[in-house]
């Protein structure tokens, strides 16, 4: 097959779960059909003609900068909000389609993409394809009676992508330039950038909302409607999980397409190399921002709220800011770490927790830990649900304080958990999910 992937980039440029999936698919589908990788690149201010260029890449697939994309603003929120419905000059892009003749083209993400090219590929019969990596695009505010009014206000869920009050287009050209992603890793630039996110953290966002003008409603309005048409040229939706499929089809009611949990490269199963022996105290795992969005906070007060013994001891790995709840013995800060590093913490914890306020689309680190031999207690809200027993979702704070009074209480119900694990049925083999995707999805 002749295939086009259009993702954010590829790392370490771009990190996340959403480019390493992509930039992993590519390189197993390369392995026995003709793969070609678009993402959006730098932009000229003064140009409105997107232009491809060819990147020397060490991959076995093909890499393309799309120059002079639409804004992409990472999930930060937007303003300038006409800027990202621009219209764009695509020849490039048509020639780029008619030279490569492609079967299908695969979007891992809307951001930098202008609408007309989805136009274009309906037009040309030329099956398009997405994975729901997030909710970029989707306003839960578009889902009421008069969205109109609930877009007064710059605050919205933690599912939307949309409403915050994002980097200006001026930021966003520097972001997207040649200079930054050179510079994005020397120690001035990281340390600007850890400095930003301690801020930004900070505020936990309870700062108060901005208030809209008449003419920015309006232009928010008009930029959801223009995301939601773009929702509705796709042919088949990957959904990476029960939660991301029904959460779309909030939105898009007739989305066709199935569920298939993503995987990544370098997975291996651990899970019989070693015989589980209890901790004591229990260790209690968390990896991920320790943020709102990712039930931090809703975690810890479920902690603190226990009965104040020595039996457990809870390890947060993840982000670069410190938290109060630290000071506590009960609580250690372990930060961030290497890849190495934290596949070793999967397998000393007892059990990780997963307590998600936002609808995670998937969650790679559940399946990290299963594969380590570690089970896992996910929020509903967690997409990667799907790969435990129900017995191990919680609905809210509260059940999640009911799982772990008990087990906790209980120490030796652990054991059981962990030979559960051992049972479980965990397709992690990107080789085997790259000929799922081929076969069911393009």
């Amino acid at each position: 097959m002749k295939i086009i992937e259009y993702t954010l980039g590829l790392p370490p440029y771009r990190r996340g779960g959403l480019p390493r999936y992509s930039t992993d698919l590519s390189t197993e589908l390369a392995k026995n059909n003709k793969v070609y990788l678009l993402y959006p690149g730098q932009i000229n201010p003064f140009s409105k003609k997107i232009v491809l260029k060819k990147k020397k890449v060490k991959y076995a697939f093909s890499v393309i900068e799309m120059q002079n994309p639409l804004p992409v603003s990472l999930g930060l929120g937007t303003i300038d909000e006409e800027k990202y419905m621009e219209e764009r000059d695509i020849t490039a892009l048509k020639r780029f389609v008619e030279k490569v003749n492609p079967d299908v083209v695969h979007f891992h993400t809307f951001m930098g993409v202008p609408k007309v090219f989805f136009d274009y590929l309906n037009q040309a019969k030329i099956r398009v394809v997405y994975t729901t990596h997030d909710f970029y695009g989707l306003c839960p505010k578009m889902l009421a009676t008069s969205p109109k009014e609930l877009l007064r206000s710059s605050r919205c869920s933690y599912d939307c992508m949309l409403c915050n009050i994002g980097p200006s287009f001026k930021k966003i050209v520097i972001m997207q330039s040649h200079a930054y992603e050179h510079l994005k890793d020397s120690t001035v630039v990281k340390k600007l950038r850890s400095n930003g996110k301690v801020k930004v953290s900070l505020l936990d966002e309870e700062s108060d909302p901005e208030v809209l003008d008449k003419k920015e409603i309006e232009k928010r309005y008009r930029l959801r409607k223009y995301y939601l048409e773009m929702y509705q040229k796709i042919d088949f939706f990957h959904f990476n999980s029960s939660v991301s499929e029904k959460y779309v089809k909030k939105f898009i009611p007739t989305a066709k397409g199935q569920v298939i949990p993503i995987t990544h490269s370098g997975l291996s199963d651990n899970r019989n190399k070693s015989e589980y022996l209890p901790n004591t105290p229990v260790r209690l795992g968390y990896v991920g921002p320790y943020d709102k969005k990712k039930g931090f906070f809703v975690y810890t007060r479920v902690l603190q709220r226990l009965e104040k013994t020595d039996n457990f001891r809870a390890e947060f790995y993840g982000d670069v800011v410190e938290r109060p709840v630290f000071v506590d013995k009960h609580f250690v800060n372990r930060g961030v770490v290497p890849s190495e590093k934290l596949t070793g913490a999967y397998g000393n914890f007892d059990i990780l927790i997963v307590p998600s306020l936002w609808h995670e689309t998937f969650g790679f680190v559940v399946l990290e830990a299963l594969l380590q031999g570690t089970p896992c207690l996910v929020s509903k809200n967690v997409g990667s649900q799907d790969l435990v027993p129900s017995e191990w979702v919680f609905d809210d704070e509260d059940e999640l304080g009911e799982k772990l009074s008990y087990l906790l209480a209980n120490p030796k119900k652990i054991v059981p958990m962990h030979e559960e694990v051992r049972k479980l049925r965990l397709e992690f083999s990107m080789e085997n999910h790259a000929d799922t995707i081929e076969r069911v999805v393009y």
